[in-house]
């Protein structure tokens, strides 16, 4: 009799918390949220030769912008949803009068994340972004832009129940502008609110 009401005692311990996330507890975390984003990219290019590999850094500097997106709970430490990012840049790379630089970044794509503790979040993105490339050669000024994939990986760290601050590390193809391939790859963080 013994044995069989510690054997029921265990299975009562064991079930609890199983029982508290069907009840509701949940540590994802859900619904509309706004950051503010400060990164240090560097976007790269390569050479115009398919047979060559070569990659060449344009330069490296810091861009502001944010991120706003809305995520949905599909189960009690995973969610799911779409973002839109917007990064204003301050490479530039020149030469006496001429330069070239970048402008700023729009990405827009799915966010996924996994619950890690209360607080934490280990989060993924992956979407669809346009760089755009200001150039000046002599009198001559153009824009141009180039769009492709882009993806990121980060931590987000809660504080309370609606701020948040995050570190990331994302890379993007951005195609070919004026028949050059272009790359960035970025390292930032963020500061948000969800509401």
């Amino acid at each position: 009799m013994k044995k069989l009401i510690l054997a029921a005692t265990c299975a009562v311990g064991f079930a609890s918390p199983a029982l508290a996330q069907e009840d509701g507890e949940s540590n994802a975390k859900a619904g509309l949220r706004v950051e503010a984003r400060a990164i240090y990219e560097t976007p790269t290019v390569s050479d115009i030769d398919d047979e060559d590999d070569d990659v060449y850094k344009l330069g490296s500097a810091v861009a502001f912008g944010g991120e706003v997106g809305f995520d949905i709970a599909v189960s009690s430490s995973v969610v799911v949803g779409p973002y839109l990012t917007f990064e204003k840049s301050s490479v530039k790379a020149s030469d006496g009068a001429d330069y070239l630089k970048v402008k700023d970044n729009l990405a827009a794509g799915l966010h996924i994340g996994y619950a890690v503790g209360s607080k934490g979040q280990i989060y993924g993105k992956l979407g669809y972004a346009k760089l755009r490339l200001e150039a000046q050669v002599g009198a001559l000024r153009a824009t141009e832009s180039g769009s492709g994939v882009q993806g990121a990986i980060g931590y987000e760290h809660g504080f309370g129940d609606k701020f948040y601050v995050r570190a990331e590390a994302g890379y993007g193809d951005n195609g070919r502008i004026g028949g050059i391939k272009f790359q960035r790859r970025h390292i930032g963080v963020g500061m948000g609110v969800r509401f």
